[in-house]
């Protein structure tokens, strides 16, 4: 079958199509027949180390969530049949076929084909758990998602949206504003002007929680729209991992900083986010009000150039390779 690996390369990773031996499923795991595959942000970052003359970097399979249906069953697994709709958080997901975890497995939604549903599992789930987990957010709150028209942007909007939250969304493109707002953003500003932070309090108070992808140079401002007793999440760190901070602001503020990864986290803890987000949220695609949004599907044969067009931040949503 075909798998995508990134090996180590002069400035960064460089993706490599491999033909290995279909994977078979050990005790506790299924294999997946992918139908859909997510591309995501974190791979392009992380590419960024994988260089050659870094003797700590190795060659590694591509892909961290995916959706289809179970083609093999391992021993000892419980509650899930050949030929079942599956999607799921995993790792060496850009393939044909795929070994998952039985435990990590979830089901996908009936309203949904195969392709939408691997649009789903590692941007919801993420979402969910800085909102919902790590923030504690509710309808009290103001919640200002950075980098609005990503793939956890999206679903982060529609989240906050659904526990009642009034939803800031930013984006540096005027034009994806009518998107973000028909996802349930009740107001989309746009970072690249002046004084934006003094339009969102003049608009919506002061922000009680930021859900940031950016990071960077991006931060300080971002403090700055907090009220007392807000709550910032750092997701991920698109304009780089450091910046400058005023600590007198986040003690006057009494700002709390959080961070979550899943980088860190045991197999254990990552399948029970995924737990949550399902036992919260899994079953409103099937209501429509969650949605998954897909901006453009690739052939799986066609890695690189999916991470090309990622890098133009032209779309919104999520990028796929189909096979």
């Amino acid at each position: 079958m075909r798998q995508w690996w990134v090996v180590p390369g002069p400035d960064g990773a460089v993706p490599e199509l491999r033909t290995v031996e279909s994977p078979t499923a050990g005790p506790g795991q299924v294999v997946v027949e992918v139908a859909g595959a997510g591309i995501n942000r974190g791979e392009l970052i992380g590419g960024g180390l994988l260089r050659s003359d870094n003797p700590a970097a190795r060659p590694a399979p591509s892909g961290i969530e995916a959706a289809g249906t179970v083609a093999e069953i391992g021993a000892g697994v419980q509650g899930w049949s050949i030929g079942d709709r599956v999607m799921a958080r995993g790792r060496a997901c850009h393939a044909d076929r795929v070994v998952v975890d039985a435990e990590a497995l979830l089901a996908s939604p009936t309203s949904l084909d195969d392709i939408e549903a691997s649009a789903i599992p590692n941007v919801f789930v993420t979402a969910h758990d800085a909102l919902v987990t790590a923030a504690g957010v509710g309808p009290d709150d103001v919640v200002m998602v950075t980098a609005g028209p990503s793939g956890v942007g999206t679903a982060a909007i529609q989240i906050a949206r659904h526990v009642g939250a009034t939803v800031v969304a930013t984006t540096r493109s005027a034009g994806k504003a009518a998107t973000l707002s028909d996802l349930g953003a009740h107001l989309v500003v746009d970072t690249t002007r002046d004084n934006w932070v003094s339009h969102v309090i003049d608009e919506v108070g002061t922000v009680s929680c930021v859900i940031d992808q950016v990071g960077g140079d991006l931060f300080p401002t971002l403090l700055d729209s907090l009220g007392v007793g807000g709550r910032y999440v750092s997701v991920g760190r698109n304009a780089g991992p450091t910046s400058t901070i005023d600590l007198d602001l986040l003690a006057r503020q009494r700002l709390t900083l959080i961070g979550v990864t899943f980088r860190t986290r045991t197999r254990e803890e990552s399948i029970e986010c995924s737990r949550r987000f399902a036992s919260d949220l899994l079953h409103l695609f099937d209501s429509g009000e969650l949605r998954p949004v897909i901006d453009r599907t690739f052939p799986l044969d066609e890695l690189s150039a999916a991470h090309s067009y990622m890098r133009t931040d032209s779309g919104v949503g999520k990028v796929l390779l189909v096979p």
